[in-house]
């Protein structure tokens, strides 16, 4: 049964070691020097481990017990009294989130009892134990993270196992009556963890612990039920330490506490102006032990009208140079790239503005199978028209020749004036690109639809001034580009 014990409790510690990593990460930190392995995967990383060492009186409870605070004696007179009993310990501590952690316990430490009445005797005996709790964080729970900020107080539970052994002595000549050996039992430890916030790295506290056992024997007394058989407790053959009528033995103590935060650039919150000012952002980490990875997250500031137009100041681009938005002779090419910025009415240009002799070039390039140069034409129309005027055709022809012998691509973007609405003047601008595209494939002959690309815009791309009639009739147009 020991060895069975044993192995449980193995496993059981095994578990606490692999506690740790479901709380590690599942995204990408916010710091460079981020370690997975020391903190919380919130929205902005805390750090999560601790270690706490404490020490305190203990006390015992069971058979061998008078009084709560009754001093031990040897003899029968209060003459000789007993040193008082006391017990020290680690605690690695892990908060898993704000209101909730685990912690593995190591204590060592002496108890010491008696009782006058049926019994007359006492015992001593010391202990190891250790154990694996979780842990909620009340103040947390019943108050929220702001409120006594510099407080943690939590409550405990968890189950473990406890290494003892004790001797009993009569309590009138000091004879030992019996001896329990290394014994071992399950413990269900239970408490209440105080602690106060000192500095980035230190706590300070107290913990208040009962340790509720499996066990009869930690005072090496069996307890007996006395109105039957008054000396049932004197039993020597009892082959595990469970055996007993009387309650199971407990034990506990109260101790001060000493905690160390671990993990990088520790922080601790300040107030300024009345209120707990958070500053992640300095390149530290505050402990999940006293904060609340939600009171990080700053609310969206609502912009008053002065600051959206201060934003809005700070971040405008640089003025474009309005040659680029201008096309004064209305070739396709803006004026900032064009060389030839008055070209006449109609004219048929290369990618710089020049003029070009379109027919020399496509004659040229279809009899010597030269590669497709960037080309400019536009094809205009009369008023709230798409009916292709019959000096155009001419030209659509030569270029659905051009893209049948060389492959040249077309990218047609049909326009208009201003004068109706938006809505209409979009749909005039598309009719009169699917014109273009209809007669270059139903009338010139070209073998390719796929090659040619569309888009309309409408009166939204002026290249003149639709105050006068010739600026007009310059943005009622197809603008034709050949590309290679």
């Amino acid at each position: 049964m020991k060895k069975v014990s044993q192995l449980i409790g193995s496993f059981a510690l095994g578990a606490m070691m692999a506690l740790p990593s479901f709380a590690q990460p599942l995204v990408q930190p916010n710091s460079p020097d981020y370690n997975p392995k020391a903190t919380y995967d919130g929205p902005y990383k805390l750090n999560t481990w601790s270690i706490s060492a404490h020490f305190g009186p203990s006390m015992f409870f069971g058979d061998l017990r008078e009084y709560d605070f009754w001093p031990v004696t040897k003899t029968s007179s209060d003459s000789h009294k007993e040193s008082g009993t006391f017990q020290g310990g680690l605690t690695l501590n892990k908060q898993l989130s704000y209101l909730f952690g685990a912690r593995l316990d190591a204590s060592l430490g002496n108890l010491r009892g008696m009782k006058r009445r049926t019994y007359n005797r006492y015992f001593e005996g010391n202990y190891f134990d250790v154990s694996l709790s979780g842990t909620v964080n009340l103040k947390g729970l019943l108050m929220g993270p702001n409120k006594m900020k510099r407080w943690k107080i939590d409550a405990y539970a968890g189950i473990g196992q406890v290494f003892y052994d004790a001797t009993a002595y009569d309590l009138t000549g000091g004879v030992k009556l019996r001896e329990t050996g290394n014994m071992n039992d399950w413990i269900v430890p239970t408490g209440l963890n105080v602690n106060y916030e000192v500095t980035p790295r230190i706590d300070i506290g107290l913990d208040f612990r009962l340790t509720h056992t499996n066990s009869d024997y930690l005072d090496a007394t069996y307890g007996g039920d006395y109105d039957r058989t008054p000396n049932s407790f004197n039993i020597a053959d009892q082959k595990t330490s469970r055996k007993g009528n009387s309650e199971l033995d407990s034990y506990g103590y109260g101790a001060v506490q000493v905690t160390y935060k671990l993990g990088k650039k520790a922080l601790k919150v300040q107030k300024v102006d009345g209120k707990w000012d958070y500053k992640p952002e300095e390149g530290g980490y505050y402990h999940l032990r006293y904060t609340d990875p939600r009171v990080l997250v700053k609310p969206p500031k609502i912009l008053t009208l002065e600051e959206m137009d201060s934003v809005a100041k700070a971040n405008r681009p640089k003025d474009i140079d309005p040659r680029l938005l201008l096309d004064t002779d209305g070739d396709g090419v803006s004026d900032f790239f064009d060389k030839e910025p008055n070209s006449p009415a109609g004219s048929i240009v290369d990618g710089a503005g020049r003029v070009l002799d379109f027919d020399s070039y496509v004659k040229n390039a279809l009899a010597t199978g030269a590669a497709c140069s960037e080309i400019f034409a536009n094809v205009t129309f009369d008023t709230d028209k798409n009916v292709l005027k019959p000096e155009f055709q001419e030209l659509l022809k030569n270029v659905a020749a051009l893209m049948n012998k060389n492959g040249c691509r077309l990218q047609l973007a049909g326009h208009t004036d201003r004068r109706a609405s938006d809505r209409y003047n979009i749909a005039l601008s598309k009719r009169r690109v699917e014109a273009v595209k209809n007669f270059l494939i139903n009338e010139a002959g070209l073998q390719d639809p796929s090659k040619v690309i569309v888009d309309y815009f409408g009166s939204f791309k002026p290249i003149a001034d639709s105050a006068t009639r010739p600026g007009l009739q310059k943005n009622r147009r197809v603008e034709l580009k050949l590309l290679p």
